[in-house]
């Protein structure tokens, strides 16, 4: 009988909230659990996010702790400078939480990107200074737990060299196209197919000068993109061929924004974060991760494959012989991968895209 009142009052519930309802309840089952422990668990989740303070009050409010804590002048000049970073990194969005800020895929991201820009042994020391700020904040309600218990330290060492196939790369660029953002089209083709590293976009200089970016000036009516020697971490000036296959792609972004190109190719360090919710909106669980300069590496190894010529893009790489060497010539990429590369027009990726 109270099996039949309740299915006469889940008879009343409209019937799109009854097939979410069921979902939650497969999904609950599969993980062991059942809906009431779902919400027990997520109702005080829910109550620290709506709770939650600015991430810069948070971080104020942090840095006054550890002084009052009697921590060494140095510590907290560091710790300082590390969450700086990430509030620079959020920069677009003042109203960002510490809750929001300290989700675990986002700090993940943020921690990868101090690696591309830095080294993993600075990143360790951002990785320490956001696991103290958590510690904190979690014994003050402003979180959950400690984001970084489950966030890994980045280690040293060399990191393995991850090169794009042809069809993934076409795959990126239908995805970029169908969801369009000039930023991030722009980001994709330039690092694809001019091997500009992630963080010769965006680069901080010593103080008082702040962050410069890399500019569509040095790329617009030119043969040659230019990399002046302040962006990146190798603080030397190169150039890049802006061969055809970049060109149609800088002609087709122009196109699509009215005709015009001016300013910073991304906007800040901020764009990181941008590029990240952007990954998460659009980007497929089973395409190849963004990470470990992959886009880069897949420029190098298509490259030396279309010249034969490991210097000339040693040069064009800002890298030594031996490392563009050790890294490209492995054997695994074939000529005819590298012919169908560089290929990858606008044209060529409009032609099949699908509806």
């Amino acid at each position: 009988m109270a099996l039949a009142n309740r299915g006469r009052k889940l008879a009343a519930v409209p019937s799109d909230l009854v097939a979410e309802l069921m979902t939650l309840h497969h999904r609950c089952e599969a993980a062991g659990t059942k809906v009431a422990g779902a919400f027990d668990f997520w109702l005080p989740y829910y109550a620290k996010k709506i709770a939650s303070i600015p991430l810069p009050d948070a971080i104020d409010q942090f840095i006054d702790h550890c002084r009052s804590q009697g921590k060494a002048t140095s510590t907290v000049r560091e710790r300082v400078y590390r969450l700086g970073l990430l509030k620079w990194a959020h920069e677009d969005t003042p109203e960002m939480t510490v809750f929001e800020a300290c989700e675990v895929e986002n700090l993940r991201g943020f921690i990868k990107d101090e690696v591309e820009r830095t080294s993993p042994a600075s990143a360790r020391n951002v990785w320490a200074v956001i696991s103290a700020f958590g510690t904190w904040a979690k014994n003050r309600d402003l979180l959950p737990s400690n984001p970084c218990t489950v966030i890994e330290k980045p280690q040293p060492g060399e990191r393995p060299v991850k090169v794009m196939s042809p069809d993934e790369a076409d795959d990126l660029l239908k995805i970029a196209i169908r969801h369009y953002d000039r930023e991030v089209l722009s980001y994709w083709v330039i690092s694809l197919f001019a091997g500009i590293r992630p963080h010769e976009f965006v680069t901080e200089l010593p103080k008082p000068a702040g962050w410069i970016t890399l500019n569509w000036s040095a790329i617009l009516n030119r043969t040659k993109l230019v990399k002046e020697e302040r962006l990146g971490k190798i603080k030397k000036a190169r150039q890049v061929p802006v061969n055809e296959t970049l060109a149609s792609w800088i002609d087709y972004i122009r196109k699509r924004e009215g005709g015009l190109l001016a300013g910073p190719v991304v906007r800040g360090y901020s764009f990181y974060q941008r590029f990240r919710k952007w990954k998460r909106a659009y980007y497929p669980e089973g395409m190849p991760a963004i990470e470990d300069d992959i886009l880069r590496h897949s420029y190098g190894t298509y490259r030396v494959l279309q010249l034969g010529e490991v210097g000339v893009v040693a040069v064009e790489m800002g890298n030594s012989e031996s490392m563009v060497r050790h890294h490209y010539l492995d054997g695994e990429r074939t000529d005819e991968e590298a012919e169908q590369y560089w290929k990858l027009t606008p044209d060529v990726i409009l032609k099949d895209k699908p509806e």
